[in-house]
């Protein structure tokens, strides 16, 4: 019999301890998204800069490497250096006929359009959805105080309570006492 009145205890007084430790938990987690959101945003923005960066090397590479490929041909064969001073200087051979066609289908050494698309300015999904935490400081200050209410809630009102019991009663100063001051009455 006395092991059926413990039971119902020990549950609440389990329930009562998860619940504390949630509430921990939930309170860190507000903490550290204010603490660490700042550092997560600038590595976002310096991960990104990076990104951007190579991706402008891999294109200008690439320009080197036509303009390189222009200047040997320009050195080594005549043939390419008239076809290039009639098209940049309109210069003819005698007797040779010009077919007019669209300007996209013409001959240009100057068309270095980037092979790499350059990645927008903005951040990605994650980094917009950290930004509201690291740069406003508002929002931050009121995750900050709900993170201290909550600890302030989880030792004031998720401790089991101490209680003695005589004879199957709790004592009289117990049960006056709000249970967020229990644990703190000396019991005789």
């Amino acid at each position: 019999m006395h092991d059926a009145i413990d039971q119902p205890d020990s549950h609440a007084s389990w329930t009562i301890s998860l619940a504390f430790w949630l509430t921990l938990l939930a309170a860190i987690s507000a903490y550290s998204v204010v603490a660490l959101s700042p550092k997560l945003l600038s590595y976002i923005q310096l991960r990104h800069d990076y990104h951007a960066t190579q991706v402008r090397l891999v294109g200008l590479e690439h320009e080197v490497d036509d303009l390189t490929q222009v200047v040997d041909s320009l050195a080594r064969d005549p043939d390419f250096v008239r076809k290039l001073a009639s098209v940049e200087f309109g210069a003819r051979r005698a007797g040779e006929e010009r077919i007019p066609v669209d300007e996209h289908l013409q001959l240009s050494i100057r068309d270095n359009d980037p092979v790499f698309e350059m990645p927008a300015d903005s951040l990605p999904w994650y980094g917009s959805a950290v930004y509201p935490f690291a740069v406003n400081n508002r929002l931050r200050g009121t995750i900050l105080l709900a993170s201290a209410l909550t600890l302030v809630f989880a030792f004031m009102f998720l401790q089991p309570t101490l209680t003695t019991k005589t004879d199957g009663n709790m004592t009289a100063a117990t049960q006056r006492t709000p249970p967020f001051l229990a644990r703190y009455r000396r019991v005789h």
